[in-house]
């Protein structure tokens, strides 16, 4: 896509998010004109919600607005990311989720035009997205053509629900058939051996969901329920696999050969949809679901990337599935300073440390030389703490604090991984690091290579 191209769509982007308050006086939706009886979804606190067509019901900031963040800055964070995976022999795959409204376009009402609501630039905002990564390196996967060339089942059921914002087992499944044949197709493909797996129609199931329930209580008659057909995914063990058996790596075997790994949020968590089960369908190989739901963008790979498990065993493949509109440049360079330095897990320096009071350590930094970009590594080994505090003193005597916490979504792997930058080049006299619970006298502190500090 074209400079010129992009900066007009985002311009009309903008544009279209200066209408939110001059269509305000038409946001409350009559029962003469809601299906369902609905008043007022537009003006719900909680959240703005806009009913569409055949019982479709779209959020108004993640489904209706064009402009999804995807800076410059990130994409070149997922490019660094992506070359230190390689290094140590994980292919990133990159799978953006589309909004709904960037799938089912023909469902949304006339009213969305009031918020700038245009389908052809919500689909080219998307492809720029996918365009721009795959140019930067990025391994990413254009998932939201499959799913709008087939946005229905055999039962009528559409890529996603009707009332809330999820894909269906329909649509997990077009996505899981373009990662997989997208993996199929890479080189690195070649060092696994790919066994059979079986799909299978299962039950129709329901699940609960927030935003049906909100909707609901603004609804005089019963709006669409959370409730499709399913898909059951097993191994095949009667089926021989693809491709010469005698070659490759068995990755059911006692080799570490890794397979997937699967990180991301709700969209891989739940068990209604079984993204992660089709995945071995479509792509051959075993994955280990890591998803969390209500982990945001980052809950997921921060629990699974900062662990021991990830540096001790690393797939061969790893799937980072993210909403398109989760905004991965929101927390600056914080999480990337993590992410990157432990995909390159060089954290060969080791700074001993003194034990102070409880859950406290002190370590003299007097003698240490740090490069640009380099990461603090602080290990309290499996405790269970969820919050590390490094405090820097300077020569000059100003101390500079720094923390990093997990919220009780993610996993407590004891491991922080602390940024150097911005602390006075060689001035750093001492470090006072501080767990909030259960760090003993095995914790360590190792300094961990990046290159960030040396790109312009």
């Amino acid at each position: 896509m074209t400079s010129f191209k992009r900066q007009s769509i985002l311009a009309a982007a903008a544009s279209a998010f200066a209408l939110l308050a001059a269509s305000h006086a038409f946001a409350g939706e009559g029962n003469d004109r809601s299906a369902f009886g609905c008043s007022n979804l537009e003006d719900i606190s909680e959240l703005q919600m806009i009913e569409g067509k055949d019982g479709m019901f779209y959020r108004i900031l993640a489904d209706m607005r064009l402009q999804h963040a995807f800076t410059p800055e990130v994409i070149d964070r997922m490019a660094e990311m992506a070359k230190a995976l390689e290094a140590k022999g994980t292919t990133l795959i990159y799978v953006p989720v589309p909004t709904k409204s960037q799938v089912l376009p023909q469902y949304a009402p006339q009213r969305a035009e009031l918020y700038g609501f245009d389908p052809s630039i919500a689909r080219a905002v998307y492809d720029d997205v996918v365009e721009r990564l795959n140019k930067k390196g990025v391994r990413t996967i254009d998932i939201a053509s499959p799913m709008r060339d087939n946005p229905e089942n055999q039962f009528g059921e559409l890529a996603f629900f009707k009332s809330d914002f999820h894909w269906t087992a329909q649509g997990a499944n077009a996505a899981a058939e373009a990662v997989g044949e997208k993996i199929k197709s890479l080189p690195e493909y070649g060092d696994v051996t790919p066994v059979k797996f079986k799909r299978e129609d299962g039950p129709v199931s329901s699940e609960f969901s927030s935003m049906r329930k909100l909707l609901q209580q603004h609804c005089i008659s019963s709006v669409p329920q959370v409730k499709a057909h399913t898909y059951v995914v097993s191994r095949d063990d009667d089926a021989p696999a693809d491709g010469d058996a005698g070659s490759g790596l068995d990755i059911f075997g006692n080799e570490d050969t890794g397979g997937i790994a699967l990180i991301g949020t709700s969209y891989s968590d739940k068990t209604i949809s079984n993204f992660a089960g089709l995945l071995q369908y479509w792509s051959g190989l075993p994955v280990e679901n890591y998803s969390i739901s209500g982990g945001n963008q980052f809950g997921s790979i921060l629990s699974y990337i900062t662990s021991r498990e990830f540096q001790e065993q690393r797939p061969r493949f790893l799937i980072w599935e993210n909403p398109i509109y989760n905004n991965l440049g929101q927390y600056g360079d914080g999480p990337w300073y993590e992410i990157i330095a432990a995909s390159r897990g060089e954290c060969d320096q080791e700074i001993k440390l003194r034990p102070g009071e409880a859950n406290s350590f002190h370590a003299d930094l007097s003698n240490v030389s740090f490069a640009p970009g380099d990461v603090l590594l602080a290990d309290a080994g499996d405790g269970g703490n969820r919050k590390a505090t490094f405090a820097f003193t300077g020569s000059d005597g100003e101390v500079r604090t720094r923390s990093i916490s997990r919220d009780d979504r993610l996993r407590a792997t004891g491991r922080y991984f602390a940024s150097t930058a911005g602390m006075p080049k060689g001035a750093l006299n001492g470090l006072d690091l501080t767990f909030d619970t259960n760090a003993g006298s095995d914790t360590t502190l190792h300094i961990c290579k990046t290159n960030l500090g040396e790109q312009s």
